[in-house]
C-alpha cells in the first residue's frame, strides 16, 4: 500500500483510485477468510486430537505444541512452526485490519463523491497512509 502524495485530476479519478483499492482489499479479504476456515477446521481437530490424549493419558501429563516458537520483539512477532491456533489468531487480526481499511476507505467514498457530484474539475494532492487519503489539496488553478 501507498504513503506518500499522489495527484488526481479530478475528484471521479480520485474516486476511481478508491474504488480500485476496495477492489483489492476485498478480494485479499476473500482470500484470507478461506485460509482462515481451513485453519479453524485444523485447529478445531488439533482440539479435539489434544483432549483425546489428554483423556488416554489423563490430566496430569502436560501438552505442549510440538515445535512452536513464538518470539515476540519490540515491533514484530516471529513464529517459528506456529500451532493452527497461533495462526489462525495472526489470521483473524490481519482479517480485521483489513476489514476496518474497507470500512474508512467506504466512508471516504462518501464524502468524495460529494465533490464529485459538485462536476468541479481541479486537481487533488491526495495525503496518502497506507493507501487511504487522510487529507486532500484542491486546487483549482
Amino acid at each position: 500500500m501507498e504513503t506518500g502524495l499522489r495527484e488526481f485530476n479530478s475528484p471521479k479519478s480520485l474516486l476511481a483510485y478508491i474504488d480500485a483499492q476496495l477492489t483489492d482489499l476485498r478480494k485479499k479479504l476473500g482470500e484470507l477468510l478461506r485460509l482462515i476456515e481451513d485453519l479453524r477446521a485444523k485447529s478445531e481437530q488439533d482440539k479435539k486430537l489434544r483432549s483425546l490424549i489428554m483423556s488416554l493419558v489423563g490430566s496430569e501429563a502436560k501438552m505442549t505444541q510440538p515445535g512452536e516458537t513464538v518470539i515476540k520483539l519490540d515491533r514484530i512477532t516471529i513464529m517459528i512452526n506456529p500451532s493452527a491456533e497461533t495462526e489462525l489468531h495472526t489470521m483473524e487480526e490481519l482479517a480485521e485490519y483489513i476489514n476496518s481499511k474497507i470500512s474508512r476507505l467506504q466512508a471516504i467514498r462518501k464524502d468524495v463523491e460529494k465533490l464529485a457530484e459538485a462536476d468541479v474539475e481541479a486537481k487533488i494532492l491526495a495525503v496518502l497512509y497506507d493507501g487511504i487519503p487522510k487529507s486532500l489539496i484542491i486546487r483549482t488553478a
